[in-house]
């Protein structure tokens, strides 16, 4: 899983909380978080602990579904093409 950098970076600056918090709540190692803020791949296990900790409903804004070639499950076809 890729996600979208400024987006992570964002979410720390407004909580106020540095990479090495995050993966204390996340209850991952902190070069896991340095990874996303590199853009880079991480794991599934801490895929899944990004998508838990986030929930699904927030965490696909963050993921980067272009970068890793999938389109987000969560999106319905016709969603997209209302404007």
């Amino acid at each position: 899983m890729k996600i979208k950098i400024q987006l992570l970076q964002a979410f720390l600056k407004e909580r106020k909380i540095t990479a090495l918090d995050l993966a204390k709540e996340m209850e991952v190692d902190v070069s896991e978080i340095e990874k996303l803020l590199k853009g880079e791949a991480v794991d599934e296990k801490a895929a899944h602990k990004f998508i838990y900790y986030f929930g699904a409903d927030e965490a696909q804004h963050f993921i980067d579904w272009e970068a890793i070639g999938k389109k987000n499950p969560l999106i319905n076809e016709s969603d997209t093409n209302e404007n």
